[in-house]
């Protein structure tokens, strides 16, 4: 009975933890920092700045979309940054964000546009390709 539930056990962790697999969940974001911000100010590329918190219902609808948007070919450019509203409150408000759930997207260190609360999908993708504008 212990060798009939090792391998499938075995096997399934072998899946979870292959490089393939892993690269295919990553996540699009990285976390916000000034430095990096700043950074990529100067480079004009494309950034996108989501103001998240892990207790937000809003924002945890918001992200998945945003990941899959940001997997996409047509955003490939845009660098996103996910800014902690509980840990980094200062670097939002200095931003600009009223709250959680705000999106920004800059570019040449312009801010290109501000959505607050959005979920809509198709709106989502309004607000990505303003980056790209």
């Amino acid at each position: 009975m212990l060798r009939t539930l090792f391998v499938p056990m075995m096997l399934a962790a072998t899946l979870l933890t292959t490089p393939a697999l892993a690269a295919d969940t990553a996540e699009p974001f990285e976390p916000f920092s000034q430095a990096r911000f700043e950074a990529l100010q100067q480079t004009g590329q494309p950034v996108l700045v989501e103001v998240y918190a892990d207790w937000c219902s809003t924002c945890r609808r918001q992200s998945p979309i945003l990941a899959r948007l940001l997997g996409e070919e047509a955003f490939g450019d845009v660098v996103a940054l996910k800014l902690d509203w509980d840990t980094q409150r200062d670097e939002a408000r200095a931003l600009g964000a009223p709250r959680q759930s705000t999106l920004f997207v800059f570019r040449g260190g312009e801010r290109q546009v501000m959505s607050v609360a959005e979920t809509d999908e198709a709106r989502l993708r309004e607000v990505l390709a303003k980056a790209l504008d």
